[in-house]
C-alpha cells in the first residue's frame, strides 16, 4: 500500500482522500483553517449514490518530512497553487509522484519548477463534485481521471513506473485512471471550454445552460473557442478534431440553471481562477502571436459588470 499526501481538502481533494483511505492506503489530507477543524472532528462526510458516509481520513496542516509520501496530489484551486507548493518545500529533495488536478494548463510546469526532483503528472478529472455545508457531494458523472507528463520533458523508466503505481492506486480506489504520453492536449481541451464558458456566461449575465439560447452569447462563445483552438495549434497542441462542435453539443444538453465554478466565484466576489482561465487567453494569444478580439470583448464586458477579475 502507498503513502499519499493530498494538499487541498475541498471537494475533489476530500473525495480522493476518502476513496484512497477506504482502499487501504496511508493518506494524509493537508488542510487549513475551519476546514482543518471540521475534518479533525467529523472526518470527510461523503455523499454518493444517494447515501452518506463518514470517512475518518488523517488530517494535518503540513506534511511531515520525516515520513515522506510516495505520491502527492495537489487538489487546491489554481490560484492557491503557489501556497500549496510552499507546503511541499520540506520535501524538495525527495523523489515522489506529484499529480496536479487544477484547471488551466500551467500547473504541471509550475509544480515541476518548484519541485524539480518530483515526477510531475498533469491530470484532467471528470465528475461533478461539490463541497456543500461540509458534505462532499459526488453526483451524476462517475469519477474518472486522465493523467500524464508534459511531453516536452524527458521521462525515464523510473518515472513511468511511479506514474503507473499512482494510477494503480487510483484504479483500486474506484477512480478509473488512464495514462497518456502527453497530457497537454487533454488539458487544453478542458481549458477550451472552462475558460470560455466561465467568461461568456457572466459577461452576459446568463447561466451556462442559457448561453446557446442567446444569439449574441452563443456567437461570442463559438468565436472565443475558435481563438483558443487557434492558439493551441500555433503552440503545437493537437486538440481533438471537432472539439468545438463537441463542446457546444455538450453545453446544449445542460439544464438551464447550470453555472460554472468560475462564474460562481466571480459573481460572489470571491477569489477565482479567472487569471488562469478566461484571463489567460489573451496572454497565450500574445505568446502565439495571435489576436484575441472576442476574448478581449468578453473581458471588457466583465469589467463593465463590475466583477472582481482576480
Amino acid at each position: 500500500m502507498s503513502r499519499l499526501a493530498i494538499v487541498g481538502a475541498g471537494a475533489i481533494g476530500s473525495f480522493l482522500g476518502a476513496r484512497l483511505h477506504e482502499a487501504g492506503h496511508e493518506v494524509l489530507l493537508i488542510a487549513r483553517g475551519t476546514r482543518l477543524e471540521a475534518l479533525g472532528g467529523a472526518g470527510v462526510l461523503l455523499s454518493e449514490g444517494g447515501t452518506e458516509r463518514q470517512v475518518r481520513v488523517p488530517v494535518s496542516a503540513a506534511c511531515d518530512p520525516a515520513v515522506p509520501p510516495d505520491h502527492v496530489i495537489l487538489a487546491t484551486k489554481t490560484f492557491q497553487l503557489e501556497s500549496a507548493l510552499a507546503l511541499l518545500e520540506p520535501l524538495r529533495e525527495n523523489r515522489f509522484t506529484l499529480l496536479t488536478v487544477q484547471n488551466g494548463v500551467e500547473a504541471p510546469g509550475i509544480a515541476q519548477a518548484a519541485l524539480p526532483r518530483a515526477v510531475v503528472l498533469g491530470a484532467r478529472m471528470h465528475g461533478f463534485f461539490e463541497l456543500d455545508g461540509g458534505i462532499v457531494r459526488h453526483t451524476g458523472v462517475p469519477a474518472t481521471l486522465l493523467a500524464g507528463p508534459v511531453a516536452d520533458r524527458p521521462t525515464d523508466p523510473a518515472a513511468e513506473q511511479a506514474a503507473a503505481s499512482l494510477a494503480a492506486d487510483l484504479e483500486g480506489a474506484g477512480v478509473p485512471t488512464t495514462l497518456v504520453d502527453d497530457v497537454r492536449p487533454a488539458l487544453w481541451d478542458k481549458f477550451l471550454m472552462a475558460a470560455t464558458i466561465g467568461g461568456v456566461a457572466p459577461a452576459f449575465g446568463l447561466k451556462v445552460g442559457q448561453m446557446l439560447g442567446h444569439p449574441q452569447a452563443s456567437a461570442m462563445l463559438r468565436v472565443a473557442m475558435e481563438e483558443v483552438a487557434g492558439i493551441a495549434a500555433v503552440l503545437g497542441i493537437a486538440l481533438p478534431p471537432g472539439c468545438i462542435a463537441e463542446k457546444l453539443d455538450f453545453i446544449g444538453r445542460f439544464p438551464p440553471d447550470v453555472t460554472s465554478s468560475l462564474q460562481r466565484d466571480l459573481e460572489a466576489a470571491r477569489p477565482s481562477e479567472y487569471a488562469q482561465l478566461t484571463g489567460a487567453i489573451p496572454r497565450f494569444g500574445q505568446r502565439a502571436g495571435l489576436p484575441t478580439p472576442a476574448t478581449d470583448a468578453i473581458i471588457a464586458m466583465l469589467h463593465a459588470r463590475g466583477l472582481m477579475l482576480s
